[in-house]
């Protein structure tokens, strides 16, 4: 639900690789511009790992560097299994040059087709590059001592210590980053064009609605809240059924202070946020109404998602059956809240007992209430939004429900026009690849060392 706990440790190469790749994308070369190749993709002499500036992955339109491929490497969505060991580094890295090449062959298709980007787009990239990196110095800063001379510039010398490890300088930085920025937008360009010629007819929305009324009919609330929450997020379609009643709400958050001991257990202090509790806590009986509470939450709110307009509208999917889903006491104080009193089933349990958090509600002018409720991280003032009701949801022909479920079935049968393409760019595009220099690297007990 909510991001609070900062990491207040030294950005490392995952860092550098998250903000080099946006989405699923690499940084590749567009500009023509041959990069320094310290090895040919047969060569299998060096003992040692080759210069990241080493091409590793070569096509028609785009050329693919060592220190593109780690970047890819870092962000595959492969990642997770090979932190954890539960697939071999070669075999990983077999993984990743396969998402490079699906993303290669798109955008040498994008290039052919005449993709382009306009100049406002590329302005655009520039500045919210800009502002990234700024963000990205902002963290850097936080190691520097507050009495030295130059604070910013301390910063960026840290940043360009580990970019100095990874084998670049900080001019090769930008230019890598600002060129996949560029790349993402330009392969987002070329789907949104094939998305805009794919035709869906309303028998086959309705058909997606039945076969989702169908599949989701014994639905976990659990499951209901992920699709409700995608659905505010922009990334997913409306749920079509609710299993049981439900209701939704928002909340103006505070983000409590927080401490680390000798063996780096993170403490909240309680009181940290004392202040601004009793400047909220002032505010809320003067509050007209719903909307005088969200206009506090604007000004005064900290929890992200409430700056996401689908969750503003559509609020955090409560019931019961989501008390592990979201912060302790987040939902004992929401279903309170709207029941007047409620008790938790896991206060009866003799295994795991429970006590629940002190909760205390305040009315606002028209006599709407709130609850507020401390959790492990913060503060919530927490409104009811709107209520739910069982069953299938009520929508009419190009409402937000219908699009949304329309926007699926368009994204389905991109899918399927994605596989056909695919299919035909292989045939288009060679790609040839160094593997031994990128295992070399990477996963060198896996490299055919000659």
């Amino acid at each position: 639900m909510i991001q609070i706990l900062k990491n207040k440790k030294r950005i490392a190469a995952l860092m550098l690789a998250a903000l080099l790749v946006s989405g699923l994308f690499t940084a590749c070369r567009l500009d023509g511009k041959d990069p320094e190749v310290t090895a040919a993709p047969t060569a299998h002499a060096q003992e040692d790992p080759p210069a990241v500036s080493t091409v590793v992955m070569r096509s028609k339109n785009v050329d693919l560097t060592l220190y593109d491929f780690g970047q890819g490497f870092y962000n595959s969505q492969y990642f997770q299994y090979y932190m954890y060991g539960l697939i071999d580094p070669g075999q990983f890295c077999d993984a990743v040059v396969e998402e490079l090449s699906g993303l290669m062959y798109a955008l040498n298709a994008a290039i052919d087709d005449g993709m382009k980007l306009t100049q406002e787009e590329t302005d655009e990239i520039s500045e919210m590059f800009s502002d990234q990196l700024e963000e990205l110095l902002d963290r850097y800063e936080t190691e520097v001592p507050e009495d030295a001379a130059d604070r910013r510039a301390a910063a960026k010398a840290l940043l360009e210590e580990d970019l100095a490890e990874d084998g670049i300088d900080f001019e090769q930085f930008i230019e890598l980053a600002e060129n996949n920025m560029k790349l993402y937008k330009l392969v987002t360009k070329f789907y949104e064009k094939l998305e805009s010629n794919i035709d869906v007819q309303e028998d086959e929305i309705r058909d997606y609605i039945a076969e989702q009324l169908e599949s989701t009919a014994e639905a976990s609330m659990s499951d209901i809240a992920q699709l409700y929450s995608a659905f505010s997020e922009g990334s997913g379609a409306y749920p079509v059924s609710f299993s049981d009643d439900c209701f939704s709400v928002d909340h103006i958050y505070l983000e409590l202070e927080a401490q680390a001991d000798e063996e780096g257990n993170v403490e909240y202090i309680k009181d940290s946020r004392a202040a601004d509790e009793a400047r909220i806590e002032e505010l809320l009986p003067t509050l007209a109404d719903y909307d005088a509470f969200m206009a506090l939450e604007e000004e005064l709110g900290e929890d992200p998602g409430m700056d996401i307009a689908g969750y503003r509208e559509n609020g955090y999917l409560m019931h019961p059956d989501l008390e592990n889903d979201y912060f302790d006491g987040f939902v004992y104080a929401a279903m309170n809240l709207r029941l007047g009193e409620w008790h938790s089933p896991r206060e009866t349990s003799e295994e795991d007992p429970y006590t629940p958090p002190e909760i205390e509600f305040f009315t606002l002018l028209d006599g709407t209430r709130v609850v507020k409720v401390f959790t492990d991280s913060g503060i919530h003032y927490i409104i009811v939004n709107k209520e739910i009701k069982k069953g299938p949801v009520e929508y009419s022909v190009g409402d937000e429900h219908w699009n949304s479920w329309k926007s699926v079935v368009v994204s389905e049968k991109l899918g399927e026009l994605n596989k056909e393409l695919m299919a035909s760019w292989k045939e288009t595009y060679e790609i040839e690849t160094d593997i031994y220099s990128i295992k070399l690297k990477y996963a060198p007990d896996s490299a055919d060392q000659k």
